[in-house]
Order: structure tokens, then sequence, then C-alpha cells
């Protein structure tokens, strides 16, 4: 399995013709490696690409792949397995997020809620100078993969997730918090004294 690439993209939007990229994170020979529109080159990503044995994505087919085709100058990867077919075999419907929680796969709090939408505001926000956006979309980004990964163990090989993600983007719940606010991704204060989202939806 280790020479698997399990990948995710964050982009600007849907359309294929008007957005692009702007994070890729994917997971590779044990190692987490990101991509950042405007500041990494495209020569590790596709060097990981045309050298791992296999693709893994949840909606990959419909959705990452064409984008890094069309963003990160790569062809049709030769065995992509999109994991949400594998997932819909055995009764599993709907977006990640809601399938890996249904499976035992749930997200850190820093990031529980958000959704596509929501990696577009930090986009966004990160543009306008924040650095610290990027490191929650990064988190983000990864986490996805990281599920993606769970569910491929899952629904493929009939094995368990391994606990120690190691994922290298991080940060703290209250600055998490902060930036969810800032960017309108949650609206303020619950009486409990978390956030309340306005984006509940899941891809």
């Amino acid at each position: 399995m280790d020479d698997v690439m399990v990948l995710d993209v964050e982009t600007t939007g849907l359309s294929r013709r008007n957005d692009v990229v702007t994070t890729a994170c994917w997971y590779y020979q044990g190692t987490w490696h990101r991509w950042v529109r405007g500041i990494d080159t495209e020569s590790t990503f596709r060097s990981h690409w045309t050298s791992s044995s296999e693709l893994v994505t949840f909606n990959g087919r419909n959705f990452d792949e064409k984008f890094v085709i069309k963003d990160l100058g790569v062809e049709l990867h030769a065995n992509h397995r999109d994991i949400m077919y594998d997932g819909w075999k055995q009764g599993h419907r709907g977006g990640l997020k809601k399938v890996a929680e249904t499976c035992g796969l749930p997200r850190p709090p820093e990031i529980s809620g958000m959704d596509g939408r929501s990696a577009i505001l930090l986009w966004k926000l990160w543009e306008s100078g924040n650095p610290d956006a990027l490191q929650l979309l990064s988190l983000y980004n990864a986490w996805d993969v990281w599920l993606t990964l769970g569910l491929y163990r899952r629904f493929v090989h009939d094995l368990p997730l391994e606990d120690d993600h190691r994922i290298p983007w991080t940060l703290d719940m209250a600055k998490a918090a902060e930036l969810l606010i800032q960017s309108g991704i949650r609206t303020g204060s619950s009486m409990d004294g978390g956030v309340q989202l306005w984006s509940q939806g899941g891809s």
C-alpha cells in the first residue's frame, strides 16, 4: 500500500472552466505532501502521480482528477480507484464526511462542520493576507485525505485506520474558531461558549 497516492484537492468553485485548484494534499509512501497555488511548483505532484501504483480519491473521478489534469499538467492516472463507488456497493451513500462519520471516522473539533464552501472562504482570507487561514485550509484538506485513506483501508482491504495521522498542518482551537468567524463560516458564540455554523453541508 506504500505506493498508493491518496489525494484530495480544494478549488475556488465547482466549474472546471472558470475555477482552479487552490490547494492539493496527498499522502504517499507514508509522507504528507501539499501543493499551494502561487507557491509550489508542480514537479513533486507530477512525479508522485506518475510513479504511484494507484490513485485513491473520494468522488475524484467526477472532481479531483479532472481539476488536476487541467491545472497541474498531468494525464489521466493509469489506476484510479474512486472509493465512493466501493462505499455504494457496501450501502454507504453520501459525501465523504457523512460516510466517514457513519464508519466511525470523525474529524477533529477545529474543522468540524466545515465543507468545500468553507475552504473557498479560507482561501480568500489567506489571499487577503492571513497566514493562519492557509494553515487551517491545509488541515481541512489533509483530513479529507486521511478520511479517504481510512475508507479505502476499510472498504477495499478490510483494515482499520491507523491512529497516528501525523498531519503536519495544525492550528489551535481558539485561532481556528476566530478564523471561522472572521471568514463568515461561523456566525458567532453559542450559549455553551462554542460557535454556530451557518453551513453544515459536506463533500
